[in-house]
């Protein structure tokens, strides 16, 4: 019987959230087990609260790196007595942090120093024959006997939340959500789809419309302003407050490859994904009934506008 297990998931948003799915599964096949996830602080803000964790931790890069790093992040999780490390995102300090822990039980990826652990598995994430949910949980197969995707269930903060938008946000009001940013160059597509797609849907009378982003999203979301249509809250938002507003006033969500799609696919808002470098197999939003468009030439996307459209009004509530 195990009492504890450990993951660690140190990277960005979306392959944060990916994980979670292989929480979700560990806590249904141990559920006398409390479960402890090293991650990032905003990430851990996020899920504060959700049925799959016990104990967050919060990873600082500048403190776990290293040969230094390891044996601190060795010695935590060496207090938790814990009897299995999953290590979800491949790193030579995890692994070797998970072999200095003494932990009976250490999954992850061959490679990266993967000789540290002892349930490991090739890392073919590269071929993307399957969706990132799934390799995710290829990688706990060892302690687990149901197998399947699970659901899972955020915990997010009340509609109240939302009130320091005010005056500029009407809490009665629901919104197609855009998200046009991201940190990938490639990913990107340019600004002239995007107004062409908010004219497209103020044409049909979806006038509600919602920008969203980073802090350091802020500058490139200038470029909308001028667009009346659109309300633009662009780095008034945290992630756990994102993640009420999606909840409670987005009834269709647009976006590129990132966490904010991601999150929106998990809350179950229907979810439109527009893919111009990234497979759609591998990251595309996991959730039934979302529509995905992808391509390497703006006019593809262009092309697409009329569907995009189609599918808003569809689940326009």
């Amino acid at each position: 019987m195990m009492r504890n297990i450990v993951f660690i998931r140190s990277d960005r948003l979306g392959e944060f959230l990916l994980s979670l799915y292989a929480l979700k599964l560990v806590r249904i096949n141990q559920p006398q087990a409390r479960v402890h996830l090293i991650a990032q602080k905003e990430n851990l803000e996020l899920i504060r609260g959700i049925d799959c964790v016990d104990n967050y931790v919060e990873y600082n890069e500048r403190i776990f790196s290293g040969f230094s790093g390891a044996f601190r992040l060795a010695a935590m999780i060496r207090k938790t007595a814990c009897d299995c490390v999953i290590v979800l995102n491949p790193k030579k300090e995890f692994h070797l942090a998970a072999w200095l822990s003494g932990s009976p039980i250490r999954a992850g990826y061959r490679r990266k120093w993967g000789f540290c652990l002892n349930k490991k598995i090739e890392d073919l994430k590269f071929q993307g024959v399957k969706h990132e949910i799934e390799y995710n949980l290829d990688l706990i197969k060892p302690i687990c006997e149901k197998f399947f995707i699970p659901e899972v269930n955020l915990s997010v903060d009340s509609q109240g939340s939302l009130e320091f938008l005010k005056p500029t946000f009407n809490l009665d009001k629901k919104y197609v959500v855009i998200h046009p940013f991201t940190s990938h160059g490639q990913k990107k597509i340019v600004n002239d789809f995007w107004l062409k797609l908010i004219n497209a849907l103020t044409a049909c009378g979806i006038t509600d419309i919602a920008l969203v982003g980073g802090a350091n999203e802020v500058q490139e979301s200038r470029e909308f302003e001028g667009i009346t249509k659109v309300k633009n809250f662009v780095g008034k938002l945290s992630l756990r407050n994102l993640a009420a507003f999606l909840k409670y006033n987005c009834f269709a969500f647009i976006g590129l490859d990132s966490g904010p799609m991601h999150l929106a696919s998990i809350l179950e808002i229907p979810t439109v994904g527009l893919f111009r470098a990234s497979s759609s197999r591998r990251w595309g939003p996991y959730q039934k009934g979302s529509l995905v468009i992808e391509g390497a030439d703006i006019n593809t996307f262009i092309a697409k506008i009329e569907n995009i459209v189609s599918f808003v009004k569809k689940n326009k509530k």
